[in-house]
């Protein structure tokens, strides 16, 4: 059910899609944006790209952009569909101090005149999270967030 098919992809933007505020008005969100591990490269290029599946006219053609993020490999049944398209997005990252690269790679350095060792790390300051829940749906492969 909440495997990454031409099904629920469907059922997640229709989730999406009708989600309403107190007043029961449409929130009017559009998912723009299918996110996934390399493993569904393939099924999602499917859903979004092919013109016809088995047979039948794809009705999901376009209907999204594609991300595939080498960073989900091992969560292979994990997908997210977000809607980017306004100014406020689904995560919020703050930066307070940029990054910054600090190379320990001088004669003079003590790592470098004992052990003959070159350090490089970086340092950053910040935090991410999430803005409007409403603007992002996650599939485990066996859960949705929210549910549909």
């Amino acid at each position: 059910k909440y495997k990454l098919s031409l099904e629920s992809y469907g059922a997640a933007r229709a989730a999406m899609m009708s989600l309403k505020n107190e007043e029961g008005k449409s929130l009017r969100i559009t998912p723009n944006l299918l996110v996934v591990a390399p493993a569904l490269e393939g099924k999602a290029r499917q859903i979004l790209f092919a013109q016809q599946i088995e047979g039948s006219d794809n009705i999901y053609y376009k209907s999204a952009e594609l991300m595939v993020l080498p960073e989900l490999a091992g969560m292979d049944t994990a997908w997210f569909l977000l809607d980017t398209s306004r100014p406020i997005k689904p995560f919020l990252v703050q930066e307070r101090q940029p990054v910054e690269f600090v190379p320990m790679d001088k004669p003079g350095d003590a790592n470098v005149f004992m052990r003959r060792q070159y350090l490089y790390g970086t340092e950053w300051r910040g935090n991410a999270g999430y803005t409007l829940w409403q603007l992002a749906y996650m599939s485990t492969g066996t859960t949705a967030y929210p549910a549909s």
